[in-house]
């Protein structure tokens, strides 16, 4: 889906004339290509419960925040005067670790849990956003430009989630140890909003770097089995990178 947006937007928005600023380079449209970092999410907790030894054990999951490696690419295009309007597609990926604390029924005595703690690490996330936004061109200097904008966003969610508890017991089970968290692949999406401003330095007519600096949010229910884990996706984006004027 985040595809197809930007495909048709790519078409729609081709034909216009890009900002003044790029303009006076000779260009009609900007592309901008970026590198850089995504801030991490709050950290997330979850909790859940199963039948075991005809008790409910009870399991607590906590993900600690961890920032994301970004990658970004933009098309502008001029649609009156200094406004410009434009499209985005963002990507930042992380692998992080879980905590797990687990309180696991006895076989043999009732009402006497076992403690099970450990981490469960090569979590992976990938979330990934669509912007759209329209774009205000202010020309510092000769070679500088400075863009704010700000619009609506499409963020897609793809994160490993812990669904169980595996550990280690052996008689008289007064004790049991961590062996592994399972996990499960949850995805989901949601749109939220983006604002921002990416600045260009021009060292040729029609090639220039930049960097970019966006904020981004929208939560997103991600399915957790027969539970629904509310999480917050997105953050502040930054990043520096090549800007092309065609």
């Amino acid at each position: 889906m985040p595809a197809t947006i930007v495909l048709t937007l790519s078409l729609l928005l081709w034909p216009c004339v890009v900002e003044p600023a790029a303009a006076q380079s000779g260009g009609r449209i900007l592309v901008g290509l970026s590198g850089g970092v995504q801030s991490g999410a709050p950290p997330l907790t979850d909790h859940f419960e199963f039948e075991r030894n005809v008790e409910t054990a009870t399991v607590d999951v906590k993900y600690p925040a961890k920032s994301a490696v970004l990658v970004d690419g933009s098309l502008t295009a001029r649609v009156w005067k200094e406004i410009g309007a434009g499209v985005a597609v963002s990507q930042g990926t992380r692998s992080g670790s879980a905590l797990v604390d687990a309180r696991i029924p006895h076989p043999l005595l009732f009402q006497q849990p076992r403690t099970v703690a450990g981490s469960q690490s090569a979590l992976n996330t990938a979330e990934t956003g669509v912007h759209i936004y329209l774009a205000y061109a202010v020309r510092a200097t000769r070679r500088l430009t400075v863009t704010p904008f700000g619009g609506p966003s499409f963020l897609h969610l793809a994160r490993e989630l812990v669904r169980d508890v595996t550990y280690n017991e052996s008689y008289p089970y007064d004790a049991a140890t961590f062996s592994s968290a399972p996990t499960r692949r949850a995805t989901a999406g949601a749109i939220g909003v983006n604002a921002g401003v990416d600045l260009r330095w021009m060292f040729a007519r029609s090639v220039g770097i930049g960097g970019l600096v966006r904020f981004t949010r929208a939560t997103i229910d991600l399915s957790a089995g027969d539970r629904s884990l509310p999480v917050r996706a997105g953050g502040i984006q930054a990043g520096a990178g090549i800007r092309l004027v065609f």
